[in-house]
């Protein structure tokens, strides 16, 4: 289905504006996602981490503020593609898991982690829950910014 990008960020809105969800990209956070606008060329939306017991956040990457939670911007381009339960990058980067079940399975993985777990297996472990979760992998996906080609 072709939509032009006002339906497509509209729907955006609709499925993921005020959710929480996890975020992977070089690390896992349980973040709430808000602001979906469009710019001329590019989607972007502020993501705000709720501090989570055992979900550390970027490997290798130190707080800013101490232990404050962490707050930015994220941006996409051409590549961006999204379904029901998950937005992504499109080339890479970041990608942002809504679907409620694996959002709560991803939090209990988290809290059951040993505290002498290195943050790079923690990050592995997330990362292959989240693959193994059928509404996250599987789906319509669709493009933020659709093309006419076939």
């Amino acid at each position: 289905m072709v939509m032009d990008n006002g339906s497509a960020i509209a729907k955006l809105r609709a499925n993921f504006e005020g959710k929480q969800a996890i975020y992977l990209e070089k690390g896992a956070l349980l973040v709430c996602v808000s602001d979906i606008r469009p710019g001329r060329t590019t989607v972007a939306a502020q993501i705000e981490e709720i501090p989570t017991s055992g979900l550390l956040g970027f490997v290798g990457v130190g707080r800013p503020n101490g232990q404050a939670p962490l707050r930015w911007t994220i941006r996409a381009g051409s590549f961006s593609v999204f379904s029901d339960h998950c937005w992504q990058m499109g080339y890479g980067g970041w990608s942002i898991h809504f679907e409620p079940a694996l959002v709560r399975a991803v939090v209990q993985l988290a809290a059951e982690f040993p505290e002498t777990l290195d943050d790079y297996e923690r990050y592995r472990q997330i990362r292959r829950r989240v693959q193994e979760d059928p509404p996250g992998v599987q789906g319509a996906w669709q493009k933020v910014f659709p093309t006419d080609e076939g």
